[in-house]
């Protein structure tokens, strides 16, 4: 029950880390944007329905994706690091 419960909180914490590094890279774009079109009075955006759901089912691959990977590129660098790391020393003694 413990195991279920850390590895939602495992998985949240990556949701976040990636969700926050794509609204620091937004939030730079569109300041970015904003900033160049002063000049301009009356900026209208536009949210089209189907490019939005596109993003949407894009940002959800990408964090599944993510997710897959990243835990287990953490496992293997950990063990190519530390495991050589080890063997290292014991071949020094």
């Amino acid at each position: 029950m413990k195991e279920k419960k850390n590895e939602r909180k495992r998985i949240g914490k990556e949701i976040f880390d990636s969700l926050f590094i794509m609204i620091l890279c937004f939030s730079t774009l569109l300041s970015a944007m904003l900033l160049k079109n002063k000049s301009m009075t009356g900026i209208d955006y536009t949210i089209y329905s189907k490019t939005f759901f596109v993003t949407v089912l894009g940002l959800i691959a990408y964090l599944v994706y993510m997710i897959n990977r990243s835990e287990r590129g953490l496992k293997a660098m950990i063990q190519v690091v530390y495991f050589d790391e080890s063997i290292k020393e014991m071949n020094k003694k």
